[in-house]
């Protein structure tokens, strides 16, 4: 079946909850769809119903910012990289480079008034998550009519577990200090919200539901959530993926989102009657990233792999566990794409124009054997030493051939137009973006047990980092706070760190001296951002009477940029 009849099927089926492209003008039946019963008996509306999930998380098209970002849910995620202030645009640092060629600018500009409830960013975020949650909803009320759809059901059971797991940990209100600099806002979490999350929206909720429908607290919703994830790892335990359908979460995947979930349990310390919290959550994370990984088959990327210029970080490779695969279908056009955005060979793009970044200080402190330096233009924008791992020839990498602008130092050439194509976008778009790949499962594994078994977890980074620096050597101290620099090096630009950073405290450190940061993004907090506890959208509380006086207060100017 043409993924275009799928997309414009499903579209039909779950109302219109979101609009998207590659829709091909047929006519369907008087009412607007199937019935639940009417698809359970239909192979094809089956496999259109199951296709939707992988479909809309990479082609989800929404207009509250009317901006080229809205592509789904990679658009979410570098969003997040931003909001971490692990992924900036460098291209300012060059004569002709332009920092507003970076279309996240509202999680790059945190000191503004930009993600208050009242504007368009709440809504991206809250709103993309519902709409992937009403169509696994729907999913899961299909599937579950028919016993011999059950692999069906623990797959969408599994993707209603991603989103939620997401949600709980970027709204979960968690301390976090003001700077107490002059013309600053305070941040105080008022007592009422502490540790609430979202809302849970179950399959089958009337609108009188939906409309009060409270926050829950920490505890029941990661009882929720494991409660799918359980039951998700039952129903695919014999489910055998095709190697053309890396969209959908096999057993491996489910272990690693129970990895992910009890992970973020162990940064707590209150105790709950039905989930595990502090060592306890440790040790399960690190069991069942252990589980992942042996499940799995996959094996860590070489060198090689991750430094191929035609296929590194833009194809399934034998690491990627789950992955969102692209096809001319699924591509919107030339801008409303991740490639456009994070490539930088994408000439056709922002990413040729805003040069996503790392920071001077995370550059330095990699060590000297580090094969992960090498996509990075260097301090002395060596060509040569880049060469082997881009497709610009050195022309373009100096701004000619009509590439936007010179490759400012810093910037980081990791992902990659399909093929290496710099110019057709019809071709170049069409790229794998990965969801999960078993370098996190090792160094979850890692972080988690040097909670309470500091020796094993140091062998364990040892051991991973055998695989990116043969020279390497963990510092003597603060193990965790390492383990936890070399995740931002691997998963830069994957939409993953701001996580641990929230669960542990740390701090945004963009604002020293001689930063490469643009200016308005040049922050250093006091441990964790006031940010990342993200606002609800106002809209969400006119819609939800239960939401009214329990929002997460609102964070603008509580820091100011240095410049």
């Amino acid at each position: 079946m043409k993924m275009n009849h799928i997309i414009k099927f499903t579209a039909v089926l779950f109302g219109s909850a979101v609009l998207l492209s590659g829709c091909v003008e047929e006519t369907f039946p008087e009412g607007g769809g199937a019935t639940g019963g009417q698809i359970s008996d239909s192979p094809f509306a089956t496999e259109g119903v199951l296709t939707a999930m992988p479909t809309l998380l990479m082609s989800n098209a929404t207009d509250y910012l009317d901006e080229h970002i809205e592509f789904g849910y990679m658009g979410m995620g570098a969003a997040l990289d931003r909001l971490a202030g692990e992924v900036f645009p460098v291209a300012q640092n060059l004569p002709g480079g332009n920092q507003y060629y970076d279309r996240w600018q509202p999680w790059l500009y945190t000191g503004t008034s930009a993600l208050d409830a009242s504007k368009p960013p709440q809504q991206f975020f809250y709103n993309n998550y519902y709409a992937f949650i009403y169509t696994t909803n729907q999913a899961i009320s299909i599937f579950s009519q028919n016993e011999s759809m059950s692999q069906e059901l623990g797959i969408a059971k599994a993707f209603r577990a991603m989103l939620y797991l997401d949600m709980a940990r970027l709204y979960d209100p968690l301390p976090a200090k003001a700077s107490g600099a002059e013309g600053c806002n305070a941040y105080v979490i008022p007592d009422n919200i502490k540790g609430l999350t979202v809302p849970i929206v179950r399959e089958g909720m009337t609108t009188e539901e939906l409309e009060n429908n409270p926050r829950v607290p920490r505890d029941e919703m990661f009882e929720f959530i494991l409660g799918d994830l359980n039951e998700a790892e039952t129903l695919v335990a014999e489910y055998k993926r095709p190697a053309d359908k890396m969209g959908m979460p096999n057993l491996a995947v489910v272990y690693g989102l129970k990895a992910r979930a009890y992970l973020w349990l162990g940064g707590f310390t209150e105790s709950y009657a039905n989930v595990p919290t502090g060592e306890a959550a440790y040790r399960l994370a690190a069991e069942f990233a252990r589980k992942a990984i042996d499940a799995s088959g996959c094996s860590i990327m070489t060198e090689a792999q991750y430094l191929d210029p035609k296929t590194g970080f833009c194809k399934v490779n034998s690491s990627w566990m789950w992955a969102l695969c692209q096809s001319t279908d699924t591509v919107i056009n030339n801008l409303y794409s991740w490639t456009a955005h994070m490539a930088l060979e994408a000439i056709w793009g922002y990413g040729n124009g805003a040069q996503p970044g790392i920071s001077i200080t995370s550059y330095e402190r990699m060590d000297a054997s580090d094969f992960r330096r090498k996509h990075i233009v260097n301090p002395d924008r060596d060509y040569a030493a880049l060469a082997p791992y881009t497709n610009l020839t050195e022309e373009e990498f100096e701004g000619g051939e009509d590439a936007i602008a010179p490759l400012a130092p810093y910037a980081v050439c990791k992902f990659h137009p399909n093929g290496g194509e710099k110019r057709n976008y019809s071709v170049g778009n069409v790229t794998d973006i990965p969801l999960m790949r078993v370098e996190e499962m090792y160094l979850i594994e890692a972080e988690a047990t040097a909670h309470y078994d500091e020796g094993t977890g140091r062998s364990l980074l040892a051991s991973f980092m055998a695989h990116r620096a043969p020279n390497y050597l963990a510092p003597p101290t603060d193990l965790v706070e390492e383990i936890i620099f070399q995740k931002r090096i691997e998963f830069w630009g994957e939409g993953i760190i701001l996580f641990d950073l929230k669960r542990l405290d740390m701090s945004v450190q963009n604002g020293y001296e001689g930063t490469n940061s643009p200016s308005g993004a040049q922050f250093t907090t006091d441990g964790r951002a006031p940010w990342w506890n993200y606002v609800l959208p106002l809209s969400a509380e006119q819609q939800n009477l239960a939401l009214k006086g329990f929002n997460n207060p609102n964070t603008s100017n509580t820091y100011k940029s240095v410049q």
